[in-house]
């Protein structure tokens, strides 16, 4: 009896074990850390900044006509010089040779053309007394009219080599200030070759290099202001000339404005930026960061947050106006709303996630090193 009792009780406690080895808990459902941002709209215009250096609008680039060896610099960067002033000389001593030779030659034409005119009139006389044939008299006529053509190009090279010989002085075109140099004695230039800069005091511009991706709105802004970095005074300005092509090595566009108001603190050369205002939007428009839509065969999409568990919805949205941070959403959002703005590629509509931090209006949630390190690796 003992026995029988013994192996009941045996029997019930692996019955009891066998069925507490079945049971199984249940899955704990998978919860993504996100990080969100509230929806924010904006009714102000976007406003872009640029560095820029303060120019004349008008510069005269100063070159010879003449090759030659410079002789003399006579002036300095900062300098100011008027109309006329002579700037650099050339070595005058083989542009004077060649001057010497053409006068040379110019005498020596006209003493020719005076005597084939002396000869023309023995001829003729010889021709009426019938010492000499028509044909004589007729080719001592052409060497008369050959002498005279070359007594001409000897006086036109005469001039030439005058001409030249004023061309190795270097002159200022316009009155103003001398904003660079390149010529040292003994330097040989070329004709063409740029040595000295002249500035023409007046109207001041900021020149701008704009990137690619800022040329349309760039062009098309509201208004343009320009502050020195030297004590920040701002000027309003007037965009105008846009380069229509790129610069080969920066791949920028030249935008020059012009100081509307400028004063005595303005200087050549000084660093500078530019601020351009756009159109302010007619009615409020959500913006949100470019890291919270998703792109799928060509529409575009949104994470939602929606209710207390938080669970997220995917919701298509209208994008408006993209630049390299932001876009405008268009339709598909209400400001207040809070959007995911991180790992939008891993969430599956109707997901339960966690918030890695409280969300700002308009601002990304922020998270600890911690839960950073989670949700990247997840």
């Amino acid at each position: 009896m003992t026995i029988s009792l013994t192996r009941i009780c045996l029997g019930g406690l692996l019955a009891a074990s066998l069925a507490g080895c079945g049971d199984k808990p249940a899955a704990q459902e998978e919860t993504r850390p996100v990080r969100t941002t509230r929806v924010a709209a904006t009714d102000t215009a976007d406003i872009q900044r640029y560095t820029a250096e303060i120019r004349p609008r008008h510069e005269s680039k100063q070159s010879f006509r003449v090759p030659g060896k410079i002789d003399t610099r006579l002036v300095e960067v900062g300098q100011q010089v008027g109309a006329g002033a002579p700037l650099v000389r050339l070595d005058p001593a083989d542009i004077g040779l060649e001057l010497a030779a053409k006068r040379a030659q110019l005498a020596a034409a006209r003493s020719d053309y005076t005597q084939q005119q002396t000869d023309l009139v023995r001829y003729r006389e010889l021709l009426g007394q019938q010492f000499i044939s028509q044909a004589d008299f007729d080719r001592r006529q052409n060497g008369v009219t050959v002498a005279r053509e070359k007594l001409r190009q000897a006086e036109a090279d005469l001039g030439v080599s005058a001409n030249r010989q004023a061309y190795a002085t270097l002159t200022a075109e316009r009155a103003g200030v001398v904003t660079y140099v390149d010529a040292e004695p003994g330097q040989v230039v070329q004709a063409g070759q740029v040595v000295v800069k002249v500035a023409v005091p007046g109207e001041l511009e900021a020149v701008v290099n704009v990137p690619e991706a800022r040329l349309a709105e760039f062009r098309t802004a509201e208004a343009y202001t320009v502050q020195l970095w030297a004590g920040g005074r701002q000027y309003p300005a007037q965009l105008r000339e846009l380069s229509p092509d790129a610069d080969a090595a920066t791949r920028t566009y030249t935008a020059r404005l012009t100081l509307r108001q400028p004063d005595a603190d303005v200087r050549l050369g000084m660093s500078a930026s530019v601020a351009t205002q756009g159109r302010a939007p007619e009615t409020a428009v959500p913006q949100l960061p470019l890291s919270a839509i998703l792109d799928e065969g060509g529409k575009h999409y949104v994470w939602v947050l929606d209710g207390q568990t938080p669970r997220v919805k995917k919701r298509q949205v209208s994008l408006g106006r993209i630049d390299s941070r932001q876009a405008e959403v268009s339709s598909g959002v209400k400001p207040g709303e809070e959007v995911v703005t991180a790992g939008v590629h891993l969430l599956r509509d109707g997901m339960a996630v966690r918030r890695l931090a409280s969300a700002a209006p308009g601002k990304p949630a922020l998270a600890t090193s911690q839960e950073n390190g989670k949700a990247g690796n997840q």
